[in-house]
């Protein structure tokens, strides 16, 4: 059966993956490097979730044909918020936290490996839920 557009259940499994590479990236770069580093990496990874998860929370308010207008509103208001966030955060990272700009590039790669995570989400979750159905 083919995913709706409007599918709350597979966002959320976005926003959980995303949840675990923010906590996941800097618990390992802590194990590879030192405290510092880490926070910088824990920084960015949760700077692209919370402003992710925002532009869910404002993406998927509405469902079905009748709303049609009121999502795209929704949409186009959802990646406004998640850019203002992701750039308010960003500069309290670099303003507040000397780890951050002394390890900047942890921060912006651990940044992009979760923002990018959404990607790849829908292929693991398509898989997992044909196999699940699979076996069904």
């Amino acid at each position: 059966m083919p995913q709706s557009l409007n599918d709350r259940h597979f966002a959320i499994k976005v926003f959980v993956t995303q949840a675990l590479l923010s906590s996941l990236i800097p618990l390992l770069t802590l194990l590879a490097a030192n405290k510092m580093v880490a926070l910088a990496a824990l920084c960015g990874g949760w700077i692209a979730t919370i402003s992710n998860g925002y532009f869910i929370i404002q993406a998927f308010r509405y469902s079905g044909a009748r709303a049609s207008s009121q999502m795209i509103r929704a949409i186009y208001r959802g990646e406004a918020g998640k850019f203002m966030i992701a750039a308010v955060l960003f500069i309290a990272a670099f303003k507040y936290l000397e780890s951050a700009r002394e390890h900047a590039l942890a921060l912006i790669l651990t940044y992009t490996a979760v923002h990018c995570s959404t990607w790849f989400v829908p292929n693991l979750v398509g898989k997992s839920d044909r196999q699940k159905s699979d076996n069904d």
